[in-house]
């Protein structure tokens, strides 16, 4: 796998910055009464969590292959000052807004957010909502890497590929038993979204094969590969909770997924559209990616819209709060995970990543 010469893997900045564009696309079109007819909201997070899967598996890979083991105590470490400062501290002012009569949320919807469990229970309110998504990932963190320190690389690939081909029928299945009525079982489910997660996994365990395989690597260096994308927005684009979408092109654009992130980690130099996923803006929109994925949420609010939702003030709140988060909050807690690692770790290898 290449790395640049900061030593991340390049291109995947560019790729969260496109995934996090869509999500603020996708939300800014309902604030504008337009509807999303692409589902651009649905293909962002989607991104996220093939990304997520695909980058989680590649360090842990790298330990095994470096240690033999997983420091479980060290991952969770590193995990919990990447992720809990900024989340909290959204939830904190979001509560303060509440308390203050800014927003109307009941105290009792902070009880699943606060708890990592808001895709299995309604939180009713659109300004935490988007905490199902962060959810799934942190119930990811907490199983994934014992399961892969049980199983090891090669059997964990028979549970991967075994959740590929079950969660089309557990969409389906939640569908036919919970209908509408159980939307948050049926969207936001850990299961209705652990195919994202696994196909995101599996292209980091053979990646070294794929890019072994002549016949792959005609494709990714097809004058043709653009039908991908195109694909992905189109497939992605019929999804119809009725229909064809709890099932397999689900799945599907998983896996067209992959493609374009590995696609875009192999021809980050030798490409117009790879050279612009790695410039500085691209680059640094991506960093933030995950604090700009918190905030715009009550900034393009279409339930209960306020002042602050309407243009260009939803933007300008936006950029404001992701770069207090970014650069007071999450900067400040990685800064400080460096300093707290070198002395709770001083022996272990220091492997580094776009986490």
């Amino acid at each position: 796998m290449n790395l640049n010469a900061n030593n991340r893997i390049p291109s995947l900045d560019g790729l969260r910055t496109i995934s996090v564009l869509c999500v603020v696309a996708s939300h800014f079109l309902y604030t504008l009464g337009f509807g999303d007819r692409f589902n651009l909201g649905i293909l962002g997070v989607k991104f996220f969590f093939v990304i997520s899967g695909f980058l989680i598996t590649g360090l842990l890979l790298k330990e095994i292959e470096k240690q033999s083991t997983i420091d479980l105590p060290k991952f969770y470490f590193r995990r919990t000052l990447r992720i809990f400062p900024p989340y909290y501290f959204y939830l904190l002012v979001i509560f303060l807004a509440s308390y203050f009569g800014i927003l109307n949320i009941r105290n009792e919807s902070f009880i699943a957010p606060i708890t990592y469990t808001s895709n299995y229970i309604n939180v009713d309110t659109w300004n935490l909502l988007h905490t199902w998504s962060l959810s799934v990932e942190e119930q990811f963190y907490l199983i994934y890497p014992f399961i892969l320190l049980l199983l090891g690389r090669h059997k964990i690939v028979w549970i991967l590929g075994g959740l590929v081909v079950l969660s089309p029928f557990l969409r389906l299945f939640d569908y036919q038993t919970f209908s509408e009525s159980g939307k948050m079982w049926i969207y936001y489910s850990f299961h209705a979204n652990a195919d994202g997660l696994a196909v995101g996994c599996l292209l980091a365990i053979f990646y070294e094969k794929l890019h072994q395989s002549n016949l792959y690597l005609k494709l990714l260096n097809s004058r043709l590969i653009f039908i991908i994308p195109i694909v992905l927005v189109l497939v992605n684009s019929t999804i119809d909770p009725r229909e064809f979408y709890l099932g397999i092109s689900f799945t599907i654009s998983n896996f067209l997924i992959a493609i374009c992130i590995d696609w875009a980690i192999t021809n980050y130099e030798n490409s117009l559209f790879g050279r612009l996923l790695n410039t500085a803006i691209m680059t640094q929109i991506g960093v933030m990616s995950y604090s700009i994925y918190l905030w715009q949420q009550p900034f393009l609010n279409r339930s209960e819209p306020q002042w602050f939702n309407l243009f260009p003030y939803n933007f300008i709140g936006i950029a404001v709060f992701s770069f207090i988060s970014f650069y007071l909050i999450e900067s400040t807690s990685l800064a400080w995970r460096h300093k707290i690692e070198a002395k709770l770790f001083p022996k272990k290898t220091k492997l580094q990543s776009n986490l």
